[in-house]
């Protein structure tokens, strides 16, 4: 018990001890007293254990081992760090491994990983848990500062609490201010026990192992959306089988290295519809076009509308960038639908995004706000003015000081402005329990 003791304090600070000892206290009342957590646990467990997965996870395996066995080849990795690389795999790797099931659009999502290992902040994080308090002041602090960040993030999601949020980030950031400076003033105490080699092996084996397992984790991502399409196309029932083989062949050896491209080009076959070979490949060129001419946008007579793709962007700022510019069943082109909630209220009330037109050309812009009456707060309908505001100020190059004002009453208007008809209208839900707030922009004015 003694040896397990010391490999345990060996290889984590009191901090993290202290939160394994507590989550672990936790994790046993829970499992104790509720048996719909036992239940819960038993699916998560008989999920974790397919087949498929522990495949995946058995090549993660093997790709943290080679890096490992690089790294002692290149002597910044040894066996003594075997216990903290086993610790990375379940606490840092596994984690980013789900992640890239769920990547957005193109490699950024990847790059995201490397910059936030190799950032100032993640040295910072080093040195925040470095040298710790002892034990017995680590399981007192921890369930304290875990109890403060819950009020936080509770009263951060109700305006009415503003100040109450407000005094709590407060006393988070004087705790976290007293853990930096304790961290700090130990490490100034016994400079000559913190800079050494092994400490810059501990802060360099996270980002050797994230950036090293970037190229694992995008194949990963890359083969998930290979199945996914397999199995949406084998889903048609219309098609025959040999234009479906033709289709999965086509996008897969096309589009490999870029899911978000395959996404579209398996859209685009089950919306068309695609009946023959050739409109498979329709779908391709057009996908391939569209990328080729995103890179140099073509020119758009600015009196007939907008070109899309920097319809696209007008509200990126806003978190609102919506997917590609695409056909559908009645040749209309139409952007897809970007939406985010509105901060407060519980986050209930949503703003959405999206426009529609010709192939490469957009002719209305569409903004639209979903509010629940008693969950409408002025805070949410003054975001919405914002987002509405900035729209009409990208659309039409600059600003309009009455259209300022027309957009902040939130009532019901139809303008015309600088070629272009606006319209905002007010639509109240059937059951009375709510309205719509949606904003159009309009090209050509005829």
């Amino acid at each position: 018990m003694a040896d397990l003791w010391r490999i345990v304090t060996v290889n984590f600070n009191n901090r993290e001890i202290a939160g394994v000892i507590w989550l672990l206290l936790a994790f046993v009342f829970f499992l104790l007293k509720s048996e719909d957590v036992r239940r819960s646990l038993a699916r998560v467990f008989r999920a974790i254990l397919a087949p498929r997965l522990l495949i995946v996870f058995g090549f993660f395996a093997g790709c943290v081992t080679l890096l490992a066995w690089i790294g002692n080849s290149l002597f910044f990795w040894s066996s003594s760090q075997t216990i903290p690389t086993i610790v990375w795999y379940f606490i840092g790797g596994l984690p980013l491994l789900f992640r890239a099931f769920d990547a957005k659009e193109d490699s950024q999502h990847f790059r995201g990983y490397a910059k936030a290992v190799v950032s100032g902040t993640a040295l910072l994080e080093f040195i925040y848990v470095a040298r710790t308090f002892s034990l017995p002041v680590e399981l007192a602090l921890t369930p304290v500062v875990t109890v403060i960040a819950m009020l936080a993030a509770f009263s951060e999601r109700d305006p009415e609490h503003a100040q109450v949020n407000s005094l709590i980030n407060w006393v988070l950031a004087a705790v976290a201010v007293a853990i930096f400076g304790n961290s700090i003033s130990r490490i100034l105490d016994a400079p000559e026990e913190f800079f050494v080699s092994e400490t810059l092996h501990t802060f360099i084996l996270p980002i050797y192992f994230t950036i090293g397992s970037l190229p694992f984790f995008y194949a990963l991502h890359c083969y998930s959306h290979i199945e996914r399409t397999r199995i949406q196309i084998d889903l048609k029932t219309f098609q025959s089988e040999e234009l479906k083989r033709y289709a999965k062949k086509r996008f897969i050896l096309v589009f490999l290295a870029r899911p978000w491209l395959l996404r579209r080009a398996t859209r685009q076959f089950h919306i068309m519809p695609a009946r023959e070979k050739t409109d498979v490949d329709v779908i391709i060129r057009d996908i391939l076009q569209y990328e080729r001419e995103e890179e140099n946008p073509p020119e758009v007579e600015e009196e007939l509308g907008w070109s899309p793709f920097l319809a696209r962007e007008f509200l990126s700022a806003e978190d609102l960038r919506t997917s590609d510019y695409h056909a559908t069943y009645d040749d209309e082109w139409w952007s897809g639908l970007a939406s985010k909630e509105l901060v407060g209220a519980l986050d209930i009330n949503i703003v959405s995004y999206s426009f529609s037109g010709v192939k490469g050309l957009v002719q209305k812009l569409k903004l639209e706000g979903r509010f629940l009456k008693d969950f409408a707060t002025e805070e949410t309908l003054e975001q919405f003015g914002m987002i509405a505001d900035r729209l009409c100020e990208q659309a039409l190059t600059g600003g309009d000081d009455e259209l300022k004002n027309l957009l902040r009453k939130q009532e019901s208007f139809k303008r015309i402005v600088r070629g272009t008809r606006i319209s905002l209208t007010r639509e109240r839900f059937p059951d009375e329990k709510g309205f719509d707030l949606i904003l159009e922009l309009e090209r050509p004015v005829d």
